[in-house]
């Protein structure tokens, strides 16, 4: 080797051990950094007469297959995530049979005082206790109901704020792509803008379930897993959400959930908040509407003192019932007011009958015994419910609030079961792509000793220059 190609042998490595110095300190500085990814140089020879070696360029640590499966584990936790969060907060309100508070307890209490009162058809006091057992129940519903209400329009806002979140994060990768020519490929800045660029896929994968296409150049594209494109290259389809029939698009095309003959979407945290606004919420609101309407019916088809349209003990806003406004029916669920619990209450008509003229004999408990009678009679429910029609309304409320908490309880296992494998998948890609700083540290000492033999070098190829000259 000559003196000129040892030289340069030397300065290349002094070069290189520089440029793995800054990649190895880079990754200490950002072990801790969300999203960052492991860098590693890549040594080349760039001529074998110059002798040494060069960073020829900065390589990602990544596997393709683990961040694949992250991602979808990740969409599929986003997803059962959304739906039990959804519904904690409602299921908590709504209790469960035997815990003294839900709806299924009210009725239990309600039909004990109706028991009460045929016992007992000329107590003041278990009248009056009928009527506020009454009022406890239709209040329970009311309460259910509404907070489905609230529930439901939180959930739509949850949905818009997803929506832009998505759009924003495409229009945000589109821009990215068009930056993709402005440094080389396996730059230092090409490794960050793929951190960026795979922190923006990560957060669209979390809402959506994707899958990407990268060109050689490192232009990103996405499509859903249905295969309808989301982003191509510059060309961002925007996501629309459509409040009237709960319908999803990306530009023109349907990509709406569980929808026959659409390339919808399966996973995320914006196909849970979906779920559960078009079909989960809908159902429980059903059954609460039809337990109200189950209750009304009974007590105005058991009460032989009504006339047709006159309404019985429970009723619509005051009403009787009308088969054309059974939405949102639990909500406007009331006792009649002839004998509501306050002034100029007749709370005798609990034995003698709701359209009664006048008060009967007091111990007649005919009446009486037709309203508990009615109770044991099949409601009828809708079979949207998904609760048997066979069931009776004394059954009813215990029916739907064992659906309603078996529901809450089958997302909250969905969800620990998938945010369990979404762990084990980012652990194994953690250990992947993630920086071990003892590795890293290590790496640092075999740099420097890389770094004092290529200074060695200098200096003994200087001394050698030193004594040719002083021989001249």
């Amino acid at each position: 080797m000559s003196l000129t190609n040892a030289l340069n042998s030397a300065r290349n490595g002094l070069t290189t051990t520089q440029a793995m110095t800054q990649v190895t300190a880079g990754n200490i500085a950002n072990a801790m950094t969300p999203g960052y990814v492991r860098r590693e140089a890549i040594l080349v020879t760039p001529n074998p007469e110059v002798g040494g070696a060069v960073v020829g360029a900065i390589r990602r640590e990544i596997d393709a297959s683990l961040v694949r499966m992250s991602r979808l584990e990740n969409a599929k936790m986003a997803h059962h995530q959304a739906v039990h969060e959804g519904l904690r907060g409602y299921t908590i309100y709504l209790g469960q049979v035997g815990d003294g508070t839900s709806p299924a307890e009210k009725f239990s209490n309600f039909q004990t005082s109706m028991t009460a009162l045929v016992n007992m058809p000329s107590s003041n006091g278990a009248q009056t206790a009928a009527v506020l057992a009454a009022e406890d129940l239709a209040q329970s519903i009311r309460g259910a109901s509404e907070l489905l209400y609230t529930t439901r329009s939180e959930v739509d806002m949850e949905i818009r704020y997803e929506v832009a979140d998505l759009n924003q994060a495409l229009y945000d990768l589109a821009a990215l792509n068009q930056n993709t020519s402005s440094f080389g490929s396996g730059s230092p800045a090409a490794a960050e803008f793929a951190d960026k660029r795979d922190s923006l896929l990560e957060q669209i994968s979390s809402i959506i379930d994707i899958r990407t296409t990268e060109t050689t150049d490192g232009v990103v594209s996405v499509y859903t897993t249905g295969g309808a494109a989301l982003l191509e290259g510059k060309q961002v389809q925007d996501i629309t959400y459509y409040a009237g029939d709960g319908t999803l698009r990306a530009g023109s095309q349907d990509i709406t959930p569980n929808r026959a003959g659409v390339q919808g979407l399966e996973h995320g945290s914006l196909v849970g908040l979906t779920e559960l606004n078009q079909e989960i919420i809908p159902r429980f609101q059903l059954q609460l509407d039809e337990y109200a309407r189950s209750l009304i019916q009974s007590f105005e088809n058991s009460d032989a003192t009504l006339a047709p349209g006159q309404p019985g003990l429970f009723t619509d806003n005051g009403y009787a019932y009308d088969a054309t406004k059974l939405e949102g029916l639990a909500s406007r669920l009331r006792v009649n007011d002839s004998v509501r619990a306050g002034t100029g209450s007749e709370v005798w008509r609990m034995r003698d009958g709701l359209g009664a003229t006048q008060e009967g004999q007091a111990s007649d408990a005919t009446q009486i015994q037709a309203f508990i009678d009615a109770l044991a009679l099949p409601a009828n429910a809708d079979p949207g419910t998904g609760i048997p029609t066979g069931t009776t309304v004394a059954d009813f409320a215990a029916e739907f609030v064992t659906s309603q908490s078996n529901e809450r309880a089958r997302a909250e296992s969905n969800y620990n079961a998938a945010s369990s494998a979404a762990e084990i998948v980012r652990s194994a890609r953690q250990n992947a792509e993630g920086v071990n700083i003892d590795e890293e540290m290590q790496k640092l000492l075999l740099i420097e000793q890389s770094y004092a033999a290529n200074s060695k070098m200098l200096q003994a190829v200087s001394e050698m220059l030193d004594t040719l000259l002083a021989a001249v």
